[in-house]
């Protein structure tokens, strides 16, 4: 029985990545590769574990170790790149609010007589942040 839990919950894990992955765009490819991963692992358990033989031939694990390893390599490029986009659609977020907030501000919204304040505080900001 425990030969047979753990590529059951790969299975399962898998199935369940593969479900995440048509809820979740953004990391959808990432978790396809993932999803088919864990399958891929679990399905090859089972059969080890059910099949009478003695054991798989050497071929039989360094094909699906290199298959494994190929499909692993492209989805943690997948991953990276989705990090680093959503790091720099962030970033450029909180630039435009920055902008916003110090440029557009003062001009509409503050009065004439607070504009010396404004400045001198939005000034302190922007060394502390500097400072990080």
């Amino acid at each position: 029985m425990y030969s047979l839990s753990l590529p059951l919950m790969a299975i399962c894990s898998g199935l369940l990545l593969k479900f995440v992955a048509q809820q979740v765009l953004e990391f959808r490819m990432f978790l396809i590769f993932i999803s088919h991963s864990f399958l891929f692992v679990g399905i090859f358990f089972i059969i080890y574990t059910l099949v009478p033989l003695t054991d798989f031939s050497t071929s039989i694990y360094f094909i699906s170790l290199f298959i494994l390893s190929v499909a692993l390599t492209f989805a943690a490029h997948f991953l990276h790149r989705a990090i680093f986009t959503t790091e720099q659609r962030l970033k450029k977020i909180i630039s435009k609010l920055f902008d916003f907030i110090i440029l557009e501000t003062p001009r509409k919204h503050v009065s004439e007589e607070k504009q010396i304040d404004y400045v001198i505080s939005y000034e302190k900001i922007i060394n502390e942040i500097g400072d990080e």
